[in-house]
C-alpha cells in the first residue's frame, strides 16, 4: 500500500512539475522570464538540441554535463532611435556639384548595429544616425566540482570535498552577476 502511494504521490509531483514547466513557455513572451525545472537527462539534451554553443563552451573549459547544476541565460537587447545630426561643413566644401543625394549608413559588429545616413542638400552635409541595436547574451552556468587535495604526495581530486563553481559566457563585454537569496 506504502509503495502504491509513493509512486502515485511521485507521478502527481512530476506531472505538476512539466505543467508548470508548460505555463512558464506559454507566458515567457509576455513576462519575458521562464523558469524550468528540469531533470539531469532534460538538461543534457536541451544543451545537446538547443545550445550547441553551450555545448562547445562546456567541453572547452571541461565541465561535465552531469555536474551541472543549473543555468541562467540573459538576453540584453537595446534599441535606441534617438536622431543624432552631425554637420559636416568641412567636408562640404570638397564638394562641388549642387544636387541632392542621400547616402545609407550601416556600421555593424556582433554586438552593435548602427544605421543612419549621409544627406547633402543644397548648401548643408549631414550625418543622420536613426538607429542603434546592441546585443548581447550572457550565460551562467552552475556546476559542482570536487576541491583537490594531496594523498601520498600526489594531487588528486578523488574524494575531495564538493564546491559549486560558477562560468559566465558573454559574446559581447563582460558580465558581473549579484544574486540575493531570502534564506528558507
Amino acid at each position: 500500500m506504502w509503495l502504491l502511494f509513493r509512486a502515485y504521490w511521485q507521478e502527481r509531483q512530476e506531472a505538476l512539475r512539466l505543467r508548470h514547466n508548460a505555463e512558464s513557455i506559454r507566458k515567457q513572451d509576455s513576462l519575458r522570464y521562464a523558469r524550468q525545472e528540469l531533470s539531469r537527462r532534460e538538461i543534457e539534451e536541451y544543451i545537446t538540441y538547443n545550445r550547441k554553443d553551450m555545448e562547445a563552451f562546456l567541453k572547452e573549459n571541461r565541465v561535465a554535463m552531469r555536474r551541472i547544476e543549473g543555468i541562467i541565460t540573459q538576453q540584453l537587447r537595446y534599441r535606441d532611435t534617438v536622431k543624432k545630426e552631425v554637420s559636416l561643413r568641412p567636408v562640404l566644401d570638397a564638394i562641388r556639384e549642387h544636387r541632392r543625394q542621400q547616402v545609407p549608413v550601416v556600421d555593424s559588429t556582433a554586438c552593435l548595429v548602427v544605421k543612419g545616413y549621409v544627406l547633402f542638400d543644397r548648401d548643408t552635409l549631414s550625418l543622420t544616425i536613426t538607429e542603434r541595436v546592441f546585443n548581447n547574451k550572457s550565460d551562467v552556468v552552475s556546476y559542482w566540482e570536487r576541491n583537490q587535495w594531496r594523498f601520498l604526495g600526489i594531487k588528486t581530486r578523488l574524494f575531495g570535498r564538493k564546491k559549486a563553481t560558477i562560468l559566465i559566457k558573454d559574446t559581447c563585454g563582460q558580465t558581473k552577476t549579484f544574486i540575493i537569496e531570502k534564506k528558507k
